[in-house]
């Protein structure tokens, strides 16, 4: 499941984190960030839609292939499709329609996964395995981002490689929990599937569920901060910086090569002390107040050492925060009938931030000086996240 895991994001962090700026830059590169905001912003919209009625219709799937397995081999699929038209696409608008469709399939997979954490890992050792899911989310990150640096010139090599392997790593979890993702016979049959019903696909009452709520809320004000610094970080070294695109992707790469193992130290350690001590907030609190504070720095240094540090700063706290988020949100669940559709739910959160970024890049990153105010926004959103968790009823 770890090394599935792996593969997956390997195949959506990768374009997410660099692969995207990169090939957008090629077809546009004077409209680049306006470029870049666009296609990640209609891609958002597509996950906050469809990873929720995924979600609800994986928990209702019926038929001898089980209720996961069709939404993660047809989701990797759509995900191959969508990137062999990014990486053959001659302008943003091919781009654009490549990534929507590798956004409809990776809601399908995401779904699914994440329903595999609630269904058959225990709550003992739920921090455990969002933990061996952070260190390898840290080493595709650091993989991904050579990779993409390597294959500049090659773009469909570069968008198809990270999909295809994603296919082959889930068409192996597919054949490992055949047995286990069955219905039992004597289940009972979902109701009709009503417009009611797929409207409740979306939605999880916060006033039945607060802790699912401000679990929820705190994880898009999380993402917020994440995917902000993520997504400009090769934008901000070429504009703020003065680097090249190849220097810049070089760049990123080395700083991820120092961060990744600072990474999977504070990840391991993180998992096995919050199995230990039974407490989960305490882990997020600290790792929201670390993040903003790597943040806070890029804005302030505004130098490519000041970049290295600040991303250092920030790595420790998302190694934190990465080690428990799953283990939280499996925790909150509010009907173990409903897993996947309270996991999709909980996804939109990783997900809306890719709409909220873009936007906010939009109104902000008017100039290179834009990116002071534009660190200091998210740097005070993840402090938010922080405050936020508190009033989930967990240790």
């Amino acid at each position: 499941m770890i090394l599935t895991a792996a593969a997956i994001y390997f195949a959506f962090l990768t374009p997410s984190i660099v692969s995207l700026s990169i090939r957008i830059f090629g077809v546009d590169p004077t409209g680049k960030a306006l470029g870049l905001s666009t296609v990640i912003l209609i891609g958002a919209l597509i996950s906050v839609v469809m990873l929720p009625l995924f979600g609800s219709l994986s928990d209702r799937t019926r038929g001898r292939f089980g209720r996961r397995r069709p939404w993660l081999v047809g989701g990797s699929l759509t995900v191959l499709a969508g990137a062999i038209v990014v990486g053959t696409a001659s302008n943003v608008a091919i781009v654009a329609t490549g990534w929507a469709l590798s956004q409809l399939g990776f809601s399908a997979v995401i779904a699914a996964f994440l329903a595999l954490v609630p269904d058959f890992i225990p709550e003992h050792l739920r921090a455990r395995t969002s933990a061996g899911i952070g260190v390898v989310t840290g080493l595709v990150v650091l993989g991904g981002i050579a990779f993409a640096s390597a294959n500049v010139a090659n773009p469909v090599t570069m968008m198809v490689a990270p999909a295809a392997v994603a296919v082959l790593f889930v068409l192996g979890l597919s054949m490992v929990i055949a047995k286990a993702d069955v219905i039992p016979a004597d289940a009972a049959s979902p109701p009709r599937y009503s417009v009611r019903e797929f409207a409740g696909s979306f939605f999880i009452n916060p006033l039945h569920h607060p802790s699912f709520a401000w679990n929820w809320i705190s994880r898009l004000l999380f993402g917020i901060a994440m995917v902000g610094l993520q997504t400009y970080s090769t934008y901000f070294l070429t504009d703020v910086t003065g680097l090249s695109l190849q220097d810049a992707t070089a760049r990123y790469t080395f700083v991820t090569l120092i961060t990744t193992p600072i990474g999977f130290v504070f990840t391991v350690a993180a998992g096995f002390l919050s199995d230990k001590m039974n407490r989960r907030k305490i882990f997020v609190v600290g790792a929201a107040v670390i993040a903003a504070a790597g943040i806070l720095i890029a804005a302030l240094l505004q130098s490519a050492d000041g970049f290295l540090v600040a991303y250092i700063v920030f790595s420790i706290g998302l190694a934190f925060y990465l080690t428990v988020d799953v283990a939280i949100a499996a925790s909150v669940v509010p009907d173990s009938a409903q897993t996947a559709k309270a996991m999709a739910v909980y996804q939109v959160s990783t997900t809306a931030p890719a709409i909220v970024v873009p936007l906010l890049g939009v109104l902000v990153l008017t100039s290179a000086a834009a990116y002071v105010p534009f660190f200091c926004i998210l740097g005070a959103i993840a402090l938010l996240s922080a405050v936020t968790i508190l009033f989930v009823k967990v240790r």
